[in-house]
């Protein structure tokens, strides 16, 4: 019995029920699936491990992503992470996932990526901390409301979502050009940082642009470019 057959069997005496976890080969196989994950996509009783991300639903669309995601695992044999999106049933799920490359400690190479899924709530919760300038937000009186006040454009949501994720301009740039298939400027999103978004949420800062963002529920709400799936990396460098 191999490495991989060894992590995969002791898996059964750990795995929680709610737990959504894939193990893959280095080919993005699938060589493991929580029951959790079976019971979600409706294989409990299928024989899934000639299966990959195509034959899953809800992330089929970004499939050839996740493929990508996994070979720069195996690669840097580090651990990545990225908030991502499952769309079931038509309704868009957003999820914090883990990828970490299982290294056979005998021979040192990688035999294989775990894949762990966690419900996100709130994009609040990747923020370090929210300091005392929320403070000065206190006095609104209902967040939708205000929200109506504020009109952003597709790619000032897409900007404000990522800041709120604590990204600074150069990962924020980087993402906004894969998305929308662009090649902008990094001077240009600091431009609409600080010419468009901070005058429109009347802040003078970028830390209180993100905390009234998160005091007005914008760490709730998911751009309208991000409606289908999606999966950005979060760890990246500045």
């Amino acid at each position: 019995m191999n490495y991989l057959e060894q992590y995969i069997n002791a898996l059964d005496f750990v795995m929680l029920p709610e737990q959504k976890t894939i193990i893959v080969h280095p080919d993005s196989q699938f060589a493991y699936l929580s029951p959790a994950i079976r019971e979600d996509y409706g294989l409990i009783n299928t024989d899934f491990r000639s299966s990959s991300y195509a034959d899953l639903p809800p992330i089929k669309q970004i499939a050839p992503s996740c493929e990508l995601e996994d070979q720069e695992c195996l690669k840097t044999l580090q651990v990545k992470q990225y908030i991502t999106s499952q769309n079931h049933l038509g309704e868009i799920k957003l999820y914090l996932k883990q990828k970490t490359p299982l290294i056979d400690p005998i021979k040192g190479v990688a035999v294989g990526v775990r894949v762990d899924f966690f419900p996100i709530y709130s994009l609040g919760h990747f923020k370090p901390y929210i300091n005392s300038h929320i403070a000065k937000f206190d006095q609104r009186i209902n967040a939708a409301n205000d929200r109506q006040l504020i009109q952003l454009t597709e790619m000032e949501e897409l900007i404000l979502f990522l800041l709120i994720l604590y990204a600074k301009p150069k990962t924020v740039t980087l993402h906004l050009n894969a998305l929308l298939g662009k090649d902008v400027a990094i001077s240009t999103v600091r431009n609409m940082i600080h010419q468009q978004l901070l005058r429109k949420f009347e802040v003078i800062n970028t830390d209180e642009l993100i905390d009234k963002a998160i005091f007005l529920g914008y760490d709730t709400i998911l751009p309208r470019i991000m409606i289908e799936q999606f999966s950005i990396q979060i760890n990246i460098k500045n």
